[in-house]
């Protein structure tokens, strides 16, 4: 046992989190704010229970990505090497259970995994299986309904007891078809990984008892973003030795769009009464600014556990709140002041991150960053795996574990051509489903089916040996086994005699494909192709960041969590954006809203900015934008508010100073927010033949607030007046039916 280092770690604990690692029988809730040394508490326990004599195995741990488990590994390796505890994803867990008790229940333990793409594509097809018109529900609108279903632990049957709408009723249709293809075609989806553990642990009593002596102590990291599924596999390792740990922030619980439940952790007391419950509130990030700012706008929030952050870290400076006149500025102008950071010395490019609420919103960053000769990452899963070519080959290997694998089989029986048409696979399906065969299967007795003829039988009757001569080499090391597959496919001599130019590039990417294989077997030289394929389905986001590169990183905030960074910029704080649109008019979303931008807030280190624009250029549409509500919630001496926007907020000043009784609001800080003005603040409402209605004059808006008339014409009913308002930007109105207000001097 490395002593050594194992003490050393323990001897820098906080009590603390010294209390909670040392803590080993009986359930345990631990409540670890931002920044608080989660993750070391979590290994210390760990490396804590074997230095007490627990057996390796009788431990599990399980969080949330592959980069987090990773990070968990390490670390107790270098604490207590060789040891060769469970460390993994709840995913990676329902996968290795669900190989190994396979014949018990019921599967094949060479099943795919179907990621977001092929999930969709089984729908569409299981739409037409059906005879349901697509046009009406989307083939994605309908897999996320099942996906939801199956998060909840409702099977084809129990949603289709409870289907109380036209929608539903078709979802239950196409689920069940669903379900019935997948087990024909030998495939789980990301939600079975899930499902079918938690079924087995409870309605098979031999396999649950089993799992629970074999892991008497689990450990979940994340436990706030669990949701029913993933918290019945927790109870259910938790019965015969209620050794559960769970740690986790009710204030960082923002999955709940993915069916993660908050009341399990705020409820964990309630499902085991003996809890011992610890809270990590000294966050080691952060300075005490940005804890203030944080704590301040999560108070707002109803359904949480009480705890105050504290630091022991100086002050640090006020939060930037900056003004853009668009989107587009806001951009440039971010971009250009990381470019000037890094440019004065002190910072690197990789001390920045710029959070968004959702991925669209980075494409002007992009080109902003280009210009600027910013170097940037945006963090948005494995792309690599998802090109084309890369597809291709990948569905070659899935077919070649699982020969069943019909999707697979489309995608690789003509890359490269082997003059195959549409009508000759049409006549293959109709020989296979009958008979109740995989196409692969098919494809080997393509002699025996008439209606295919001439090139397209001996194209079948060649892919069908090309992939029973692979099945020979599907036990070499991954790196191997992607070469043969790209080498024997002709994929690889297909790309090297094009004469398009791009498929040089494509080449590179397939070959990198044989890189990627080698290095995955290097780190572990057990590993199999089987594995190989399994970790790149299982990738989230923040998996295919690499974290070394001297880059501006950009991502969700949903994937910056678990991160830290020494500046941060969340961009876009508006209205309809964060929070988002969905959330406008239920509570419970709007807590998850605030959550979301708690993480983001509390990501930052030394420096935190929130920016907004008054006009953005969104989804194919330019609109005026009203600010972030919660922006409003942020404590004013702990902000510095920068108008970069150009234009002055001198008109809207001089009439609040005017007013008697005006709310002062985001005034104070130059922001006009509507919700802070007093009806009797103004006159009654604008009319024609009103003798002050002229240019210059000050007036009100419901929406945009107040602004001063630039322009007026036409007549009657058709006359226009044109207002600039401070935070809506220049508004063109119908007087007869504008609902405007002058402002009384």
């Amino acid at each position: 046992m490395n002593g050594s280092a194992y003490e050393d770690v323990v001897a820098k604990l906080t009590p603390t989190q010294r209390e909670a690692v040392l803590h080993i029988d009986g359930p345990l809730l631990v409540l670890a704010g931002p920044g608080s040394g989660k993750t070391r508490v979590i290994t210390c326990r760990i490396a804590h229970m074997l230095n007490e004599g627990v057996r390796p195995q009788q431990i599990l741990a399980i969080t949330f990505t592959n980069k987090a488990a990773g990070e968990m590994k390490q670390r107790v390796e270098a604490m207590l090497p060789g040891r060769g505890v469970w460390i993994s994803t709840f995913h990676s867990f329902g996968v290795r259970i669900l190989r190994q008790y396979a014949d018990r229940l019921g599967l094949d333990k060479n099943f795919t995994i179907y990621d977001q793409a092929d999930r969709v594509r089984m729908v569409k097809l299981s739409l037409e299986a059906a005879q349901i018109d697509a046009t009406r529900f989307t083939p994605e609108t309908i897999q996320s309904a099942i996906s939801k279903a199956k998060n909840f632990l409702m099977s084809p049957r129990a949603y289709a007891d409870r289907a109380s709408d036209y929608f539903q009723q078709v979802v239950a249709q196409v689920y069940e078809v669903y379900e019935k293809r997948m087990r024909e075609v030998n495939a789980l989806d990301f939600d079975d990984l899930l499902l079918w553990p938690a079924f087995a642990l409870k309605n098979n009593a031999e396999i649950r008892a089993e799992l629970d002596a074999r892991f008497r102590y689990v450990l979940i990291d994340e436990y706030q973003d669990t949701n029913k599924a993933q918290y019945g596999i927790a109870r259910g390792l938790s019965v015969d030795y209620p050794n559960l740990c769970v740690v986790g922030d009710p204030d960082q619980s923002v999955y709940r769009w993915r069916g993660s439940d908050i009341k399990n952790i705020l409820d964990f007391e309630r499902d085991f009464p003996n809890a011992r419950v610890i809270r990590l509130e000294e966050n080691f990030r952060s300075t005490k600014t940005i804890l203030r700012i944080a704590d301040h706008l999560i108070a707002n929030n109803t359904e949480r556990k009480e705890k105050t952050l504290y630091t022991s870290k100086g002050e640090g400076a006020k939060a930037g709140v900056m003004l853009f006149e668009t989107g587009q500025d806001e951009a440039e102008q971010v971009a250009q002041q990381i470019a000037d950071a890094v440019g004065r010395g002190g910072r690197h490019f990789s001390d920045f991150a710029i959070l968004l609420r959702i991925n669209a919103l980075s494409r002007g960053l992009e080109t902003a960053f280009i210009r600027k000769r910013v170097p940037f990452q945006i963090v948005r899963g494995l792309a690599f795996f998802d090109r084309k070519e890369n597809r291709d080959i990948l569905a070659y290997l899935r077919l070649l574990l699982n020969p069943r694998d019909d999707l697979s089989f489309l995608r690789a029986v003509n890359e490269p051509t082997r003059g195959i048409g549409k009508t000759s696979l049409e006549h293959l399906q109709n020989y296979a489903e009958p008979r109740q065969m995989s196409l692969l299967s098919a494809a080997e007795q393509v002699d025996k089916i008439p209606a295919i003829k001439g090139k397209a039988t001996a194209g079948l009757r060649h892919f069908a040996k090309l992939m029973a001569d692979l099945r020979g080499i599907v036990d070499a090391t991954p790196d191997e086994v992607m070469r043969q597959v790209i080498d024997v496919s002709g994929y690889r001599l297909m790309l090297k005699n094009s004469t398009d130019p791009d498929d040089q590039e494509r080449l590179a990417n397939v070959e990198e494909l044989i890189t990627a294989a080698h290095q995955f077997h290097a780190e572990d030289n057990s590993r199999t192709i089987s594995d190989f394929l399994e970790n790149i389905t299982l990738a989230s986001d923040v998996d295919g960041w690499d974290e070394k590169q001297d880059c501006v990183a950009v991502m969700t905030l949903h994937a910056a969590k678990g991160l830290e960074f020494p500046v941060v910029y969340m961009m876009a704080c508006e209205q309809g954006i964060l929070p988002h649109e969905r959330s406008m008019g239920e509570n419970a979303q709007l807590e998850e809203e605030r959550r979301l931008a708690f993480v983001g807030i509390t990501r930052a280190q030394e420096e935190l900015n929130l920016s907004h624009a008054r006009m953005r250029e969104f989804r194919g549409q330019t609109n005026y934008t009203i600010p972030s509500m919660f922006l409003d919630e942020l404590p004013h001496d702990c902000i510095e508010s920068m108008d970069f926007s150009g234009s002055s907020a001198k008109a809207v000043e001089g009439w609040r100073k005017s007013t008697t009784g005006a709310s002062q609001g985001w005034y104070d800080t130059g922001f006009a927010r509507t919700s802070t003005k007093r009806k009797d603040d103004f006159s009654e409402p604008l009319k024609e033949s009103s003798t002050t209605y002229s240019v210059g004059a000050l007036v009100h808006h419901d929406v945009y607030g107040v602004g001063r008339v630039t322009d007026i014409s036409g007549q009657g009913v058709l006359r226009k007046v044109k207002i600039r308002f401070s935070v809506g930007g220049e508004r063109t109105f119908l007087a007869a039916k504008a609902k405007l207000s002058v402002v009384k001097s």
